[in-house]
């Protein structure tokens, strides 16, 4: 009878044991945890199951990491950013929001247009129209070539003129006149390759580029922004050797660089056309 009843209060006690580790593994991560994983996790479904998991959270600790995340390089981030600010409820995120209005991800502008209803009450309108001149586009490396500034601004136009709310004027075009006629403001943005190189590191070798873009207002030519950007990529010895491989792995590059300086430049377009 003892040993039965032991038995019993056994298989008790076990499921009890169980029960309350169910019960701390369901328990919700923290907010700091979850603001680490949004922050320092490289893949994009763990940060984005902290975003809006972050959103749920009812603290307004959860703020800060979500704006942050307003900036994530992958766009179902931002946008899963932008809908947990929304849940989040926090009014002092609508600011950061229409910041960001000019999102290159059309997906993100419509979360945040969404949010800002939401938070702000104000009407989802389509972002502001700026009117954008590319200036001069400079290599300021020791890596010289006929090509490479034309490759900046190549990718400069076409990763600016995808841009919501922005028209690249063309280089023939008179870009006061336009502005006046269009009663749109204007900007000015100037860009240079600060860094264009190649360095072994150990059997690789690394192609690394830095792309900087000043923004002027526009007549007066005042520096409103400046926005910069970097990338970089690996070829074996024996993949470097081959020169159209090079070539084509340092232009990649280049545009990865321009691409991150670029995804920088709703905001600064906005200040620099004083919006």
């Amino acid at each position: 009878m003892i040993i039965g009843s032991m038995k019993r209060w056994f298989r008790t006690v076990t499921t009890a044991i169980v029960l309350c580790t169910s019960t701390a593994l369901a328990t919700p991560p923290k907010v700091t945890e979850l603001a680490l994983r949004l922050k320092d996790t490289s893949d994009f479904r763990v940060r984005v199951q902290a975003a809006l998991q972050l959103g749920k959270a009812a603290d307004e600790k959860a703020l800060d990491p979500l704006v942050g995340a307003l900036d994530d390089p992958n766009e179902s981030v931002r946008a899963a950013a932008a809908a947990a600010l929304k849940h989040l409820g926090d009014a002092r995120a609508i600011e950061p929001l229409k910041e960001r209005r000019l999102d290159r991800s059309k997906a993100v502008r419509e979360q945040i247009r969404d949010s800002l209803v939401a938070l702000g009450k104000v009407e989802a309108s389509a972002p502001p129209k700026v009117l954008v001149q590319l200036g001069t586009m400079k290599n300021q490396t020791t890596v010289k070539g006929p090509t490479i500034e034309a490759q900046l601004a190549t990718e400069s136009r076409k990763k600016l003129g995808e841009l919501p709310g922005v028209e690249v004027l063309s280089e023939k075009a008179d870009s006061k006149k336009t502005a006046r006629e269009k009663k749109l403001p204007l900007v000015l943005v100037s860009g240079q390759i600060q860094k264009l190189k190649a360095s072994r590191e150990g059997s690789e070798v690394v192609y690394s580029a830095r792309v900087e873009y000043v923004l002027h207002t526009m007549p007066d030519q005042s520096i409103a922004a400046k926005v910069s950007g970097s990338a970089s990529g690996t070829l074996t010895e024996a993949e470097a050797k081959d020169g159209a491989r090079a070539a084509e792995l340092r232009h990649e590059v280049l545009v990865a660089a321009i691409a991150s300086a670029l995804r920088r430049a709703p905001s600064a377009i906005r200040a620099a056309a004083r919006l």
